[in-house]
């Protein structure tokens, strides 16, 4: 069983991760910052390198590498989503939990970040708001949504592990379900 943390820049992915691997005794992967390490560069320089579409290739090769394991924690980063077929790969991985912040929290936590390159120029109020907008509907396809506002990454974990367990239960419930009534064709 894997858990993937998906959401926008600064919603607590890795904070939160961090915290349910070692409650659930789970390994630990932020995909932003292994891509890091094996490009032995930053991702705002993989960007002005190689480009945004050079950066979302290596998201797309980390997932097809990584799917063979378990017991794992994913920490995505904020536009994993932005590929066509990521969330289908991400769902093949695990259980899909959204964590989604509040946009003025957003806002306070990535004002003064030089590190993300989506959201340098001006109108970086109107970026944040643009861009959470442009992706919101990728979020909202996992499996699990957690408004993590006025939340600690405590309260946060705690919320995902349960909340992922009832996720689990029902989907068991529901395959259990539908294989006690399929007609038997024998």
């Amino acid at each position: 069983m894997n858990l993937i943390l998906v959401g926008f820049m600064a919603s607590g992915k890795t904070s939160v991760g961090r915290r349910i691997g070692r409650r659930l005794g789970f390994r630990f992967m932020d995909t932003d910052q292994f891509i890091e390490s094996e490009q032995g560069t930053t991702i705002s320089e993989i960007f002005d390198i190689g480009s945004e579409e050079y950066f979302r290739g290596l998201e797309v090769q980390l997932l097809k590498r990584i799917q063979p394991l378990d017991n794992y924690i994913f920490a995505t980063g904020g536009g994993i989503l932005a590929t066509d077929g990521n969330m289908a790969q991400l769902k093949l991985l695990g259980t899909v939990v959204f964590l989604n912040a509040d946009i003025e929290g957003i806002i306070q936590r990535l004002e003064n970040d030089s590190r993300r390159p989506m959201l340098q120029g001006e109108n970086f109020r109107e970026r944040v708001t643009e861009l959470l907008a442009r992706r919101m509907p990728g979020y909202l396809e996992s499996d699990v949504v957690i408004d993590t506002a006025g939340k600690t990454p405590n309260q946060v974990a705690g919320e995902v592990i349960h909340r992922v367990g009832d996720f689990r239960r029902l989907v068991a419930q529901s395959t259990d379900s539908q294989i006690l009534t399929q007609p038997n064709t024998e």
